[in-house]
């Protein structure tokens, strides 16, 4: 069996959206399908916006993204000038560092800067020593 993934993200505005996402991830138009649905390019899998009468938190449709980078703080900047909200300051993990992020529609995604070797790096269970 070939799983094959799509994400789709709930937007209030397909107009908005699409310049969101190609300002602050560089994420670029690649069709329309109808009036409220557009698919766009530039990720590792497809990423489809569709329009919802109703932010995505109070419908309980809502959707968690990472988006790996080599700079998390040149694109912090830019999705926050993108009009993206930085919720919680950047974290250091054991696998890279991280900043939680919200979309102008409410969806959270995060930025995401690997170290050397990742998520291989973590110890599960954890060794004492």
């Amino acid at each position: 069996m070939t799983v094959t993934v799509h994400a789709y993200i709930s937007v209030t505005d397909l107009e908005r959206g699409i310049a969101f996402y190609g300002q602050a991830l560089g994420l670029s138009l690649r069709r329309r399908l109808d009036d409220d649905w557009a698919e766009l390019d530039g990720a590792s899998v497809p990423i489809f916006l569709l329009v919802r009468d109703r932010d995505p938190q109070s419908a309980g449709w809502t959707v968690h993204l990472d988006f790996l980078t080599d700079d998390l703080e040149a694109s912090e900047r830019r999705a926050r000038e993108a009009g993206a909200e930085l919720v919680r300051e950047f974290q250091a993990r054991v696998w890279g560092r991280m900043a939680n992020m919200m979309d102008p529609f409410g969806n959270p995604f995060d930025l995401i800067e690997m170290a050397p070797g990742g998520y291989d790096r973590i110890q599960y269970p954890k060794q004492s020593g």
